[in-house]
């Protein structure tokens, strides 16, 4: 298939579609006026073929302006020709959807949205389609937005429109809000289209009601499920609304001015659904109304006088509404806190005591909202957590809703002090709910939660997700983190043995939580469980397990190292890893995890220092394609050095190229001292400098770089140059705190996003994107890859109060090279006026650490003079 092929990889397609095309537009022309069920499937076919071809990037070569114009007017004619009247007579209304010709008019307003939203803003294309878009705004897209009007005439007149076409409508309309050449047509309708067909679509429906009453949970299904909001009709009207008071000015007041005549009805007249499609209307600008002023200072009062009695209504879509309208306001200022409590207590009952499903999630949501953004509910909330918490287990249990284990991962992260007495029984029920789920998967032989079951998945994932926050906030404490990793301790057996990958990404998370602060006997046996499940499914989830394997290695170094088989199998796993021919991504870790066990057990691992320097090695003599692969190569030799110098040499001239048998000691240290600039990280750096010096004062390891003496003083003084600047900047940044942002400005910024009917939208960088994109390889693992994540994986060298000191290693590096002939000789090649100063600038640097070190070891005592004990000798002929 060519659907997702690399732009160059379809320049034989291309050639082929050349003479197809104009046939596949005469054969649609032809058509047109043959409503018979074989000509529309002929012309669906017809419109797949094309939206294939053109869904992500538009061949100018086969489209220019007149065939274009062509595919253009064909789509037109399609939504202008009405669907056959005996259609509609002889399908039923749940059918109509399904039958060719309305699939024919959803495919058609695919390709117009498409079209539309890619070239319909010339101020937002690339240079390259410039005049296609011109083409299309001056020549299609009103004709387009009125046969589309048309449409909705009809529809208005009774006659139907399947869901997902008219969904296709409203893009189409939202998409016109922001193009000024559509806007004026738009404009002389839009309040007209809001009341006659977005306002039906935010009322309680009769589907809706029928739903709600005979299956709840397919109800909650079908409002929380993201795939189905893309397709919603419901939702793309309050998307339309929201740019519609976004993007144009004087929009907002006339909207709210009828929903505002809406709720005024007289009691005689009372509909319980037009008031919920009313407080629908409401929330869905609640946004743009917290950010103006004269607004803003009105929703505490349309809260008390249309919300708060709702609580209490007897139609559960209506407490269901005010639910949800106090967590669209629930960033609102309240002046009186007694609304801001009756709003929190009418919430908080529903979510306790409502006996309908749909109203408990509501209120659930409105409480996390709350939580999160009033202060005062925290304690208003306080005294119910546990009642609250157990609620949200069974709604979990019940309802399988994903959103649902955001709520209590809110409520965790807010109490986490108050959740240990309940930690335990929380995650007994939360690891019940989850392995019902798989239970349920493993019935229906979908243990990766495809199909139907998808959504069910991704509850799943958010019950786990719930059960790593937990487990951060109880972490530290000895007596119940014991009794949670017995319970967890199946749940993962059962998920790496059933190889239920779907969940290898959170079990490895909650593995790497496990084992953070200890490793008990029962999460040894845990990596055996991990180390199969790397053998079955390679190394595709290597770099998701990368921090619990971390952990293993250098939390319990005694229990680590006692077992030959823990060091073998982290050996087998980085083999593994850097021998595939996966992307980078993966070999970095693989190469970091190396260097971590080479570092943390130095002295202790002399066996298999060989093994890890040739996989190391290995991977240099190979053509590695980034410098950043090659500089975390190049760190594991490194820090081979650090950890022996004389047995990490004799490895080193040991090592052969395969091909040619040569030696590649020479070539290593070349590539080292040329390699600078790639150490990215402190950590690299450091490793880099304190291993260099080692090697050059230790008494019987060998010095194999003469020939490079000139480059050792200049390699030195870069990376400690760029070392001094990071530091600073990182005790800048943790000496700074966050500036608390200010909504001062919100509403002028607002304000200058709406637009008058002459303007069009501007994204400023949409251009720079459109240009990055053209020179964008998704084959370059610079662009997908930050390797600074490598630093979180520390070392004991990472420690600055306990680790050596560079600066100072250095300044003893140089006492040292003074002293000998061959030192001396080795400073009079390298170093000149300027390289005198920087060295100069380095020492003084390495006294001040050193006083800071000493300083911040001895409390309560100061005033210590330090003296500098070096200076660069001064006989030396720099000239």
């Amino acid at each position: 298939k060519y659907e997702y092929k690399k732009i160059e990889e379809r320049d034989g397609l291309h050639e082929e579609m050349k003479p197809v095309l104009p046939v596949l537009f005469d054969r649609l022309s032809q058509l047109h006026t043959d409503d018979s069920e074989l000509s529309v499937g002929c012309q669906k076919a017809i419109l797949k073929i094309i939206y294939c071809l053109i869904q992500f990037r538009l061949p100018m070569q086969l489209f220019p302006s007149e065939m274009f114009g062509r595919m253009v007017v064909s789509l037109q004619q399609i939504m202008s020709r009405p669907v056959p009247q005996e259609v509609e007579e002889q399908e039923s209304k749940e059918e109509l959807p399904s039958t060719i010709w309305w699939k024919l008019k959803k495919w058609a307003m695919h390709l117009l949205t498409k079209i539309f939203e890619r070239y319909g803003n010339t101020n937002n294309i690339s240079k390259e389609y410039k005049k296609l878009g011109q083409f299309f705004s001056a020549q299609c897209a009103v004709p387009i937005l009125n046969t589309l009007l048309l449409a909705l005439v009809e529809t208005n007149k009774g006659r139907y429109m399947s869901p997902r076409v008219l969904q296709k409508i409203l893009v189409y309309m939202k998409l016109s809000i922001s193009v000024s050449i559509t806007w004026k047509v738009l404009k002389e309708s839009i309040l007209e289209i809001v009341q006659k067909v977005v306002f039906p679509l935010l009322c309680h429906s009769d589907e809706d009601d029928e739903l709600w009453q005979e299956d709840p949970y397919e109800y909650i299904r079908q409002k929380f499920d993201v795939f189905e909001d893309l397709m919603s009709p419901v939702s793309t009207a309050l998307a339309l609304l929201e740019e519609l008071v976004t993007k144009r000015r004087n929009m907002l007041t006339p909207l709210l001015h009828w929903a505002a005549q809406l709720l005024a009805t007289p009691a005689d007249q009372y509909n319980p659904r037009v008031k919920d499609g009313a407080m629908h209307l409401i929330g869905a600008v609640s946004e743009k109304l917290l950010k103006k002023a004269e607004y803003a200072s009105q929703i505490e009062n349309m809260i008390q006088v249309h919300v708060l009695q709702d609580f209490q209504s007897p139609h559960g879509f209506l407490r269901n509404r005010a639910c949800w309208v106090v967590q669209k306001f629930s960033g609102a200022k309240f002046s009186d806190r007694n609304t801001l409590r009756a709003a929190f207590e009418g919430v908080r009952v529903l979510l306790l005591t409502d006996k309908e499903l749909p109203v408990q999630l509501e209120a659930a949501f409105a409480l996390q909202s709350l939580l999160s953004r009033q202060p005062l509910t925290k304690d208003l909330l306080s005294p119910h957590v546990g009642a609250v918490i157990q609620k949200l287990l069974e709604a979990i249990k019940e309802t399988e809703n994903e959103d649902l284990t955001f709520v209590m991962q809110e409520l965790i992260e807010a109490y986490s002090e108050d959740i240990h007495t309940v930690a335990v029984a929380l995650v007994t029920e939360l690891v019940k709910t989850f392995t019902g789920i798989l239970e349920e998967a493993a019935a229906a032989d979908d243990w990766e939660g495809g199909g139907e079951n998808a959504y069910k998945t991704m509850t799943a994932m958010g019950i786990l997700n719930t059960i790593q926050n937990l487990l951060s906030a109880v972490s530290q404490n000895a007596k119940i983190m014991p009794k949670i990793e017995n319970i967890l301790a199946e749940l993962i057996s059962t998920i790496l043995k059933g190889r239920v990958v779907d969940y290898y990404e959170e079990v490895f998370q909650m593995i790497q939580i496990l084992t953070a602060l200890r490793v008990s006997s029962i999460m040894w046996n845990v990596l055996f469980q991990m180390y199969e499940a790397f053998k079955a499914d390679g190394v595709d989830y290597f770099t998701d397990m990368m921090g619990a394997l971390h952990n293993y290695a250098t939390v319990d170094s005694e229990k680590f190292l006692g077992n030959p088989q823990y060091v073998e199998i982290m050996y087998n796993i980085s083999k593994t890893v850097l021998k595939s021919e996966e992307s980078e991504d993966p070999q970095y870790n693989a190469l970091k995890l190396i260097e971590v066990i080479i570092i943390n057990h130095r002295g202790k691992v002399d066996n298999m220092l060989h093994m890890f320097m040739g996989l190391a090695l290995d991977k240099l003599a190979q053509s590695v394609q980034t410098a950043e692969l090659r500089a975390v190569a190049l760190l594991v030799v490194v820090a081979g050095i650090w950890y022996n110098p004389p047995l990490a040499m004799t490895v080193l001239q040991r090592y052969k190229l395969r091909q040619s048998g040569d030696g590649v000691t020479e070539q290593f240290f070349n590539q080292l001292f040329g390699d600078a600039d790639v150490f990215m990280g402190i950590h690299d750096k450091k490793v880099a400098v304190l291993s260099l010096c080692e090697l050059i004062m230790h008494p019987t390891a060998p010095k194999p770089f003469e020939h490079l003496a000139d480059k050792l003083i200049p390699f030195f003084v870069s990376l400690l140059t760029n070392l001094r600047v990071a530091y600073q900047l990182r005790r800048e940044e943790e000496a700074g705190g966050d500036t608390d942002d200010t909504d001062e400005d919100e509403e002028d910024d607002d304000v200058n996003e709406e637009l008058e009917s002459d303007d069009d939208e501007w994204d400023d960088a949409r251009d720079d994107y459109a240009a990055k994109l053209e020179h964008f390889d998704p084959t370059d693992a610079n662009a997908m890859f930050d390797i600074d994540h490598l630093e979180c994986f520390d070392t004991i060298l990472d420690d600055d109060d306990a680790a050596p000191c560079e600066f100072a290693a250095f300044k003893r590096l140089l006492e040292f090279l003074s002293r000998s002939q061959d030192g001396h000789e080795i400073l009079l090649k390298c170093v000149d006026d300027k390289m005198r100063k920087d060295i100069e600038g380095l020492v003084e640097y390495a006294d001040k650490e050193a006083a800071r070190r000493q300083s911040e070891r001895i409390e309560n005592q100061g005033g210590y003079n330090f003296t500098n004990s070096f200076t660069v000798p001064s006989d030396f002929n720099f000239g």
